[in-house]
């Protein structure tokens, strides 16, 4: 219908055209999509070339919008579904079952037939067994049996109830131990051992040092303690240094030990 259409207007014109020699006004609304060329016999004076507007005119008849041809995708493969193996499951180790063991049929025990005890004769009487006279069997004289001296029974001796510490008391206690020795040379050292009852030397500000729990009393700054060693028993070492030579000399130290 839409080419019928174009031909008719462009006969129209052609006709127009060719009677009158006159500009041909065509109406604004009228727009062609295409340019048809159409052969005409008549003779004309003039050739007159007509270039048709072929804008797009939505008031005619909608134009055919071809279908777009898919793009080929990727071919789907199907994820395959997984076979479930069968699960192993292995023959249970029999146990070995405790042996049987038929109960004994217990054998009879002998049969005790108590010894009987012969029936005492009485005294003074006679007994004839096949014309011969039997004496009755004396009776054995009662022994006698001391009543046993009984034991006395064991007493009971409660444990003694350990006497708690104040509080803040460690259960040290201050100590004296005075030693005699002859210094000849300087610089010179000496390794005390502590007697076992003034030992051991503790800790009694808990500061993980016992050099300084130990106090020189004569002549401090002569001597100096290098190391306290605590020895197996709980005896207490002490090695000493003296600065210079006094001879024989006293030295009396002050240290905590465990109260007795």
């Amino acid at each position: 219908m839409k080419k019928t259409l174009l031909l008719l207007i462009v006969l129209f014109l052609l006709y127009g055209c060719g009677a009158e020699e006159e500009p041909i006004t065509i109406p604004e609304t009228v727009k062609i999509i295409e340019t048809v060329t159409v052969e005409v016999t008549k003779v004309v004076e003039k050739e007159k070339i007509i270039y048709l507007d072929a804008t797009y005119n939505p008031d005619l008849e909608p134009t055919w919008t071809p279908t777009p041809t898919p793009i080929p995708g990727a071919t789907w493969t199907p994820t395959p579904i997984p076979i479930s193996i069968p699960t192993w499951t292995p023959t249970p180790t029999p146990k070995a079952g405790p042996t049987w063991t038929p109960t004994p049929t217990p054998k009879a025990g002998p049969t005790w037939t108590p010894t009987p005890v012969p029936t005492a004769t009485p005294i003074n009487w006679e007994i004839y067994i096949d014309g011969v006279l039997v004496t009755p069997t004396p009776k054995p004289p009662a022994t006698w049996t001391p009543t046993p001296t009984p034991k006395p029974a064991a007493t009971w001796t409660p444990t003694p109830t350990s006497t708690p510490l104040p509080p803040g008391d460690l259960g040290y206690e201050i100590t004296n131990y005075t030693f005699s020795t002859n210094l000849t040379e300087f610089g010179q050292v000496m390794i005390l051992g502590v007697p076992i009852d003034k030992s051991p030397i503790v800790d009694h500000n808990q500061n993980n040092d016992f050099i300084d729990d130990i106090t020189i009393v004569n002549d401090p700054s002569n001597f100096s303690i290098l190391s306290v060693a605590q020895k197996k028993g709980g005896l207490s070492e002490i090695t000493i240094l003296s600065l210079t030579p006094t001879g024989a000399t006293n030295i009396s130290l002050t240290f905590y030990t465990t109260r007795k």
